[in-house]
C-alpha cells in the first residue's frame, strides 16, 4: 500500500539496468517508484492506470516517440511533470527539451544527491501548485 506523503515517481528508461539502479536508489530515498518503462508509448499508456506526482523521463528513446516528444504529450494531456535525465546535452537538445516545460535537465551519469535535491525542488514546486488550485477550487465553491 502506498503512504499517502510518499512522492510517486514513474520512470521511463531504455536501459534496464540503470533504471533498475535509479529506482532501487530512489526507494531508499523514501520515494515510491510506480514503474518502469521502457518506451515512451508504453509510459503514455500507463498512466492511464497508474498515476505518478512525476515522471524521471531519458529522452533518447526506442520508438516512435522521444522523452521530449513524449514530455509534451503527457504535459499536455495529463498534466504531470518530468525532469529529463540525459546523456545528451548537447544545446540543440536542451533547447528542444525547454518545450515540455520540465522540472529539472539532469546529465547522466548523475550523482543521487543531485538527483534527490532536484526531487525535492519539484517537489515543492507541485505541491505548492497543488495547494494553490485546492485553494482557488475552495473559493469558487
Amino acid at each position: 500500500m502506498n503512504s499517502p506523503d510518499k512522492h510517486k515517481i514513474l520512470i521511463v528508461e531504455d536501459e534496464m539496468i540503470i533504471a533498475a539502479d535509479l529506482s532501487t536508489e530512489l526507494v531508499i530515498l523514501g520515494y515510491d517508484v510506480i514503474g518502469i518503462q521502457t518506451r515512451a508509448e508504453d509510459a503514455i499508456h500507463s498512466l492511464k492506470v497508474n498515476r505518478p506526482d512525476l515522471i524521471l523521463m531519458d529522452i533518447n528513446l526506442a520508438g516512435s516517440l522521444d522523452g521530449i516528444d513524449a514530455a509534451i504529450h503527457i504535459q499536455e494531456n495529463f498534466g504531470i511533470s518530468v525532469i529529463f535525465l540525459t546523456s545528451n546535452t548537447e544545446n540543440a537538445t536542451f533547447q528542444r527539451a525547454m518545450e515540455a516545460k520540465p522540472y529539472a535537465f539532469v546529465s547522466k551519469p548523475f550523482l543521487i544527491d543531485e538527483l534527490d535535491r532536484n526531487l525535492k525542488i519539484a517537489f515543492t514546486h507541485i505541491v505548492s501548485i497543488q495547494n494553490e488550485q485546492e485553494e482557488i477550487k475552495d473559493h469558487i465553491t
